[in-house]
């Protein structure tokens, strides 16, 4: 594993375990706290992407156009790219904790907009407002998984709030089948769950010690720390925009070429618990089989290989290839987004881990804009060009990577 060249003093109290005989309760408390983290990011990542179990369901019963149910999906990347940087940097300078309780809040405030109502520009606010507390949430919690547990609690993290992005449309969907009322009653659930989860992370966060900034401690050479976040970077950042463009074009746009026997909102929700599902599980058996970061160059060439069939499947998508397309597309997202987060973790200096792990995510959800794209267009041609290039990206980064790790071995897991 990579080295930062920066050492870290024990001057955060809270999260970080330590062998002090006086800790002795510690480490449970911490366990406590890691399960506290995940229920919140799973909760997270539920309110975040239900939405788009909703959208069939919305535009049959509030007749709003395909485009503009596509722009507020997409919208809230527009606030989520702020909140995953100033999330990032806040928490490395103020804590975890405060920044993870306000991203909270605020992705409460988004959703029960959109529950009060499902007006157009409602809807737009709505969700621009989730999008800003889902990114403090993911930057500040992210960071705090890997506080407690190193890159194995980042990618642990990542496979987690996947999973939220797997149920939470899935639910939503069969919800959204059962009724008029189905909308209302899903911004609903997805309220009540985040509230469940940020009151056990509370309470678990008030069994350690209280939050404080990371500093170094010591003398820090500039060059050491400059040199590590280069190097975190250079790894991570290429792998980033194919992780949710694969997923995005996996459960938002392949749907609307399919036909199937479900419910449309159901339809959607199965999409979406299908690719994210896939990507979740892939994440988690790379882990447990310990596969190297050659793993990040599979899933590459895996997404490279989605977006030129998409491209070339004939038009509407057989049920059989778009279901295959969502596996494919699931276990690139999956993989290059556990390898960029481990290729962070494992460089980044450790007082400015948030700050990376914000600029991570905010290139990698620039990718839930391409179906807004896509369907902007208007033309299948204008389409497949927009995914060979994508192609052709996705497989440069992929030899890229390979070329550079028989050069670097970079890390061993």
């Amino acid at each position: 594993m990579a080295s930062s060249n920066v050492t870290i003093g024990p001057t955060r109290r809270d999260a970080v375990m330590t062998d002090e005989p006086d800790g002795q309760a510690r480490p449970g408390a911490n366990q406590r706290l890691f399960a506290g983290l995940l229920a919140l990011l799973l909760a997270t990542g539920w309110a975040a992407n239900h939405f788009a179990g909703l959208i069939p369901a919305m535009s049959e019963r509030q007749h709003l156009s395909r485009s503009t149910l596509d722009a507020v999906f997409g919208v809230y990347a527009l606030g989520l790219l702020p909140g995953l940087l100033i999330g990032g940097r806040t928490s490395d300078a103020v804590g975890r904790r405060p920044v993870a309780w306000v991203g909270s809040i605020v992705n409460l405030a988004g959703t029960l907009a959109m529950l009060m109502s499902q007006r157009p520009d409602v809807l737009l606010v709505g969700r621009l407002v989730v999008g800003l507390g889902v990114g403090l949430v993911i930057s500040s919690c992210t960071a705090w998984a890997s506080d407690l547990k190193g890159p194995a609690g980042a990618a642990v993290a990542g496979a987690v709030l996947t999973a939220g992005f797997a149920v939470g449309p899935f639910a939503a969907g069969a919800i959204a089948s059962m009724g008029a009322s189905g909308v209302w009653v899903s911004f609903l659930v997805a309220a009540v769950i985040v509230i469940a989860a940020a009151a056990v992370t509370v309470l678990a966060a008030r069994r350690v010690a209280t939050d404080a900034p990371i500093t170094p401690s010591g003398p820090q050479p500039e060059s050491a720390a400059d040199q590590g976040v280069a190097r975190a970077l250079s790894w991570a950042i290429p792998l980033a925009p194919w992780a949710f463009a694969s997923a995005t074009l996996a459960f938002v746009t392949i749907p609307t070429h399919m036909h199937t026997p479900l419910a449309a909102p159901l339809a959607a929700g199965t999409a979406a618990l299908i690719t994210n599902g896939v990507s979740g599980i892939i994440q988690l058996v790379a882990r447990a089989r310990r596969w190297g970061p050659q793993a990040g160059t599979t899933g590459a060439v895996l997404a490279a290989l989605g977006y030129a069939a998409t491209a070339a499947a004939p038009q509407p998508i057989p049920l059989g290839v778009g279901v295959s397309l969502m596996v494919v597309l699931g276990c690139a997202s999956g993989l290059v987004l556990r390898e960029g987060l481990i290729d962070l973790e494992a460089a980044a200096p450790q007082h400015l881990r948030g700050a990376l792990t914000g600029a991570f995510y905010t290139v990698s959800y620039i990718g839930f804009g391409l179906p807004m794209l896509l369907s902007s267009l208007g033309s299948a041609h204008a389409s497949m060009i927009i995914l060979g290039v994508m192609a052709a990206l996705a497989a440069a980064t992929a030899v890229g990577r390979a070329a550079r790790l028989r050069r670097d071995s970079h890390r061993q897991n």
